[in-house]
């Protein structure tokens, strides 16, 4: 079944199980093609539908969850009522949330056991917890963060610039326009910080972090020889059937089998134009004054606001999403950035996302997607919860003289 321009096709082959096999095949911007795929099973009676993909990760949707697993085989749940989890492997959790008294009203609590460092796991050696409002969006509760206040010094550092630049190590993960290994400026420094913060976290669930990779297993394996097997079934029905020749004439479906296994390569720097980096400063900025002041930040006052156009959110959790031209479904990886890129209309859950930067896995950056509007607000909480993180990160960076 080609899609949008004709050089980009689904293949789809129903199992005598039941189960489905899906291989997409896309024409990137450069010319490139890319492969994926994912075997689909769908239980009538417990009312879920199960995708497994062929670099390992898998989705379940149920009636009143969602169960995403990624490469590292880090597990998280998103529930219909607003809380959401997420768990290790092993079955260790990361963070869990709660609902709670907020003295009349209902919070939400959320208990975090372990953050990521360097590709690892790291247990915290008290839990953190934070305290979120429940509001609605469209009908669907939603956890909202309340900003933690810091002390007045905590925030001076972040004003002042530093007596003597500091010294930082490139991050391995992005490559800014304008590369810089020492900061004056303690908001320039903790803006570059909130951009690849982020994209470390995401290549952490990316890739395995012990010695057995999630795209390895049998499963996985399994997957994408049936999904070579059926791109070599094509090739060969095109040449044999007039009908399906004429049909699928533009449409090249021979590209390589090995394309369907898509690899992280985590050697391959995530590009920041420098406009998207002046603009998260500036976000990062906005952010630190809010939570000075004891203020949320809402998805309701961005799209009320002057800047929601130029707005920028940074994916806080892995998700999948549709592509708005073809209908093909990607992936949003934790670190992620999109804008909108038409707003909202008022009576939508969706909005339709340009993705501005984004990982080697991920959906290309010009894509337009559809997101949740509850999402973008996740969003929203896992920006403010960054910024309170490298806040604490600059002023120890200039207590110690470098990062």
């Amino acid at each position: 079944m080609p899609r949008g321009n004709r050089n980009s096709f689904d293949i789809r082959r129903q199992n005598p199980d039941g189960s489905q096999i899906v291989l997409s095949q896309t024409t990137l911007a450069d010319g490139t093609k890319k492969v994926t795929g994912f075997k689909q099973t769908v239980d009538a009676r417990d009312g879920t539908t199960t995708r497994v993909y062929a670099d390992g990760r898998r989705v379940t949707e149920g009636r009143d969850f969602e169960h995403r697993s990624v490469g590292s085989g880090l597990n998280f749940v998103s529930r219909h009522n607003g809380l959401r989890e997420a768990v290790l492997a092993d079955g260790r959790p990361v963070f869990q949330d709660r609902f709670t008294d907020g003295g009349g009203r209902q919070v939400i609590e959320r208990t975090r056991y372990a953050r990521w460092s360097h590709g690892r796991p790291e247990y915290e050696p008290q839990p953190v917890i934070r305290r979120y409002d429940v509001v609605h969006i469209h009908g669907a509760p939603v956890a909202q963060y309340r900003p933690s206040r810091f002390a007045p010094d905590d925030y001076r550092g972040y004003y002042t610039r530093f007596a003597v630049p500091l010294v930082v190590g490139a991050a391995a993960w992005v490559a800014f326009a304008a590369p810089a290994t020492s900061y004056s400026d303690p908001v320039a420094l903790m803006g570059d910080m909130q951009i690849s913060s982020g994209f470390e976290e995401g290549y952490a669930y990316s890739g395995p972090y012990d010695a057995s990779p999630v795209d390895a297993s049998p499963e996985a394996e399994g997957l994408r020889r049936q999904m070579a097997t059926v791109q070599q079934q094509v090739k060969a029905s095109v040449q044999s059937n007039p009908a399906l020749k004429n049909q699928l004439a533009t449409v090249d479906v021979q590209a390589a089998s090995s394309q369907v296994q898509q690899a992280v390569d985590r050697a391959v720097p995530v590009q920041i134009a420098e406009d998207i980096r002046q603009q998260v400063r500036k976000q990062v900025r906005l952010s630190v004054a809010m939570q000075q002041n004891g203020h949320p930040l809402v998805l309701t006052d961005v799209l009320a606001s002057g800047y929601a156009k130029i707005y920028l959110f940074q994916t806080a959790q892995p998700l999948n999403v549709a592509e708005v031209s073809t209908g093909a479904e990607c992936f949003l990886n934790t670190g992620d950035l999109i804008g909108f890129s038409t707003l909202p209309r008022g009576d939508s859950a969706f909005a339709e996302m340009k993705v501005v930067a984004s990982g080697s896995n991920s959906c290309p950056a010009g894509s337009v997607v559809q997101v949740r509007l509850t999402e973008l607000q996740e969003m929203l909480n896992g920006f403010s919860e960054r910024v309170a993180e490298n806040l604490k990160r600059v002023n120890a960076c200039a207590a110690s003289g470098g990062c």
